[in-house]
């Protein structure tokens, strides 16, 4: 092998070296760490205090704010419970709402039934406008839900009429839920 020959080997590989040398090079970089500390989520609850009023007849019944003793099909009853609101989050924001209906079980040899449910809210004390919303400035206050319910007529396609007589029926637990929102909608 010639002199030139081995001179520009040595050359083109020398280079080769530095090339790949020089796609090796690092960018420098550093890294260190903070504390994030602590984050602490609230909380939406809803405690029933275990005082519903007596069942009476509702307004524009014929024995209005008496107390129910036996229901015929068409009556309107209500009753008011009170629910401790637990409420804490800086942008908390909830709607307060009941089933449409609640369901009646009777003995085994009768049919069950529904029941139409409406319901108005007070809170603190105040009434609770229908699109009004819970928000941390309710924590603690009281949740008052006043239960209207309408007894259906039976018919024959739904509720047998004679099924309905003379019996003790258990109407299911009231229930009040709380949903939290986007306090910006």
């Amino acid at each position: 092998m010639r002199k030139t020959t081995k001179g520009a080997l040595a050359a083109g590989a020398a280079a080769a070296l530095l090339i790949g040398g020089a796609g090796t090079l690092a960018y420098w970089t550093a890294e260190d760490s903070a504390d994030g500390g602590p984050v602490a989520s609230g909380n939406l609850t809803l405690a029933s205090n275990d005082d519903c009023d007596t069942w009476v007849y509702a307004a524009g019944s014929a024995s209005a704010g008496e107390t129910v003793t036996a229901f015929v099909p068409g009556d309107v009853v209500t009753t008011t419970c009170s629910f401790a609101v637990g409420a804490t989050g800086d942008n908390l924001a909830a709607t307060v709402d009941v089933p449409d209906s609640l369901e009646f079980t009777v003995p085994a040899d009768a049919a069950s039934f529904a029941a139409d449910v409406d319901a108005s809210f007070t809170l603190g004390g105040a009434a609770l406008a229908d699109d009004a919303t819970i928000t941390e400035d309710n924590d603690g206050d009281v949740l008052a839900a006043t239960f209207l319910v309408e007894f259906p007529y039976g018919d024959a396609t739904a509720v047998n009429v004679d099924d309905m007589q003379d019996i003790t029926a258990t109407l299911d637990t009231l229930t009040v839920t709380l949903t939290q929102v986007d306090p910006n909608p």
